[in-house]
């Protein structure tokens, strides 16, 4: 990476997750090392006491820390720290209430300020959902859902992303038995469209190829197992064809994946979480990261979650976080050029 002024480095914010997760821990360790500093800036929020008990237990007292009120006051060459609210009681590898608040404050504070230009590329570190939903400050089941319903303008749309493998989701979490029931021609015509215009202005290509995955067995067998892929998908894909987007299906997932066809288009829409996650995950492992499409502005995060077993263990693995920042920096230039193109 070349050297560039503070002017020229990538603001990178951090909603600081779940406290006593792996999240601070792999952020942590990620900062203490070398490379990032001719970079970005980073700036977490979060609270003090979740820095100098992780720095503590991970003994990086070296690593330096600045207390800021706003990301204008970001400092390079070190962590600059916004505190959301009151210190958090936690313990590493433990779920807490408190953390949970916390959790809540740092990421509504850093998509306030992603939205308002003040960071370039927002990186969300793993939440406990347990945690993090409340019925009455947050009544999300995730962080895709929190978006959308924040800017309800747009279609923010999941998508795990890695090299040469990109799989969106047109439902996030719910129940597998409401699946059906969430799937409408208009959602998914705006999945899709979303999903197009995010690999065009974000990862450069121009005319994206994307399949879309049955919902049934089989892709349905022409109404035998369910006839979903009839009256719903298989119209809605000539259509879009129609209109010269280039898009395909619907396809038996199993099939699909089994014969490597995915290696054969830019994206895929599976149509529920785990009908996208498993394969991703399988063909990738935890070197890839997650990715908002449709937002306006770029956030990533670890593909994983806060995996409490292994949180302040000596080892633990920073390529999903290494992949969510770097690749996250890679989107926020290309958007910038596709924009100062006059493509926006």
């Amino acid at each position: 990476m070349e050297s560039g002024s503070s002017a020229e480095k990538v603001r990178v914010g951090f909603s600081i997750g779940e406290a006593g997760g792996v999240g601070p821990q792999l952020l942590l360790c990620f900062l203490g090392g070398e490379g990032w500093q001719d970079v970005l800036i980073p700036i977490v929020f979060g609270h003090r006491k979740v820095i100098e008990r992780w720095r503590t237990h991970l003994g990086l007292r070296t690593l330096r820390y600045h207390l800021i009120r706003s990301p204008a006051e970001a400092k390079p060459d070190q962590l600059n720290l916004i505190e959301c609210g009151e210190a958090p009681d936690f313990s590493i590898g433990k779920p807490s209430v408190q953390a949970g608040a916390l959790a809540q404050r740092a990421l509504i504070q850093a998509t306030e300020k992603a939205a308002a230009g003040e960071i370039d590329l927002l990186v969300t570190l793993p939440a406990d959902k347990t945690t993090l939903y409340d019925e009455a400050s947050f009544p999300y089941r995730g962080h895709t859902e929190y978006f959308r319903a924040v800017f309800s303008q747009f279609f923010p749309l999941m998508v795990m992303v890695s090299e040469g493998l990109r799989i969106a989701v047109a439902t996030e979490h719910i129940p597998l038995r409401e699946v059906a029931m969430a799937l409408t021609s208009e959602g998914l015509r705006k999945a899709i469209l979303t999903l197009r215009r995010s690999l065009q202005q974000d990862f450069a290509i121009p005319a994206p190829r994307i399949a879309v995955l049955g919902l049934n067995p089989h892709a349905g067998e022409d109404g035998l197992t369910g006839d979903e892929e009839k009256q719903l998908l298989k119209p809605l894909i000539r259509a879009l064809w129609e209109e010269g987007i280039l898009v395909g299906g619907p396809f038996s997932a199993d099939g699909f994946f089994g014969s490597r066809r995915y290696t054969e288009v830019d994206a895929i829409l599976a149509l529920y979480h785990d009908q996208g996650l498993i394969p991703f995950k399988l063909l990738v492992g935890w070197e890839g990261f997650q990715f908002s499409a449709g937002l306006p502005f770029v956030r990533t995060s670890p593909d994983h979650g806060v995996a409490y077993e292994i949180a302040g263990q000596p080892e633990v693995e920073l390529a999903s976080l290494s992949a969510a920042i770097w690749e996250g920096i890679g989107i926020v230039r290309r958007r910038r050029a596709w924009e100062k193109a006059g493509m926006a």
